[in-house]
């Protein structure tokens, strides 16, 4: 993740299709919290705001705070993964993404991978009250609104050319829209999932990942001065492709999904997080170039490897000991994702 604040084209930070992997994390959070909340309101007439932060504490605390730490042990020997004081602060206080828009510098260091975890966090503090407060059209209305919010300010950004990563994607109005996507398909969608052939979900997940790809293809390396309204287009597509791959696998069998790929499922958010200090920790390997291939996809895999190893044992030792007492504050079922 590049942590630079100067405006640079959108192709060299927001030009990977993949890179709105988060933006589908960010739209399944929204489908959930919204879904659970209300549930809990209709089951038991309100939503327990404490119970509630609880269960988020519990979930998101040990491995993010965990990894700050360990950043910050690692970083007395390898001083280029130290943020700044001040990055640390916001980082602390879950404010780290509003840190890379304004601070004006690359000082996160190896805190950096956390900024969606600070959008998120933003999310949870504010979106429940939401619930609590209103039924489910105004929630329809409020969520339109957040979408229309995040536009006007995308076509905002592209008329003064400021499309960057800090400027885009760390913008917390911005990925806003992503978590209102996901409360409008609680909303609309049925509880029970949707039931469909195979070959259905799999065209829809085909045409998710390629509005991805057509969108950095198309609108990722423009130049806004001339094309002002191509930020709001990229992450149109990129919204586009969100909502189709999240119907694809919505309501999909339990069958279907094979084992060890439920359980990457369950240690996701830590190799989400610890992948960058093993990126970082793993040695240069010289490679003549006849072996330069080879030895890259080796490393990858090793890399991946040793990120799984990592990302379980904290399941195992740091983070269960936590979701057992995040069950005992939760109202309704909630299956693994």
């Amino acid at each position: 993740m590049s942590g630079r604040t100067q405006h640079i084209g959108l192709r060299s930070t927001l030009g990977t299709p993949l890179k709105f992997a988060v933006s589908l994390f960010f739209v399944l959070s929204g489908y959930l919290i919204t879904t659970l909340l209300t549930m809990e309101k209709e089951s038991t007439g309100r939503v327990h705001l404490r119970a509630f932060y609880q269960r988020r504490i519990a979930r998101i605390w040990p491995v993010y705070y965990g990894f700050t730490l360990a950043v910050l042990v690692i970083g007395v020997f390898l001083p280029r993964l130290l943020p700044s004081v001040r990055a640390l602060a916001a980082y602390t206080f879950f404010s780290g993404n509003w840190y890379l828009v304004f601070a004006h510098s690359n000082l996160a260091g190896g805190l950096g991978i956390l900024w969606s975890i600070n959008i998120e966090e933003q999310f949870y503090l504010l979106w429940p009250l939401t619930i609590r407060g209103y039924e489910r059209r105004t929630l329809i209305g409020i969520s339109l609104g957040i979408l229309a919010t995040a536009y006007l300010l995308l076509f905002s950004l592209g008329r003064h050319g400021i499309v960057s990563d800090v400027a885009v994607r760390f913008n917390s109005l911005v990925e806003m829209q992503f978590f209102a996507a996901g409360s409008l398909l609680a909303a609309w969608l049925p509880r029970e999932g949707l039931h469909c052939p195979g070959w259905v979900r799999s065209v829809l997940a085909a045409c998710g990942l390629l509005c991805w790809g057509v969108g950095t293809r198309l609108f990722g390396g423009m130049t806004p001065s001339v094309l002002w309204w191509m930020p709001a287009a990229l992450y149109g597509c990129a919204m586009a492709g969100c909502v189709a791959l999240f119907v694809s696998f919505f309501g999909m069998p339990g069958s279907w999904i094979p084992q060890p790929v439920l359980w990457l499922g369950k240690i996701s958010y830590g190799l989400y997080v610890y992948h960058v200090l093993v990126l970082s920790l793993m040695p240069s390997w010289p490679a003549t170039r006849e072996h330069k291939v080879s030895l890259a996809v080796a490393r990858v895999f090793m890399e991946l490897l040793v990120a799984i190893l990592v990302a379980g044992l904290s399941y195992r030792w740091l983070e269960q000991p936590f979701l057992r007492w995040k069950e005992r504050a939760s109202f309704v079922a909630n299956r693994q994702v």
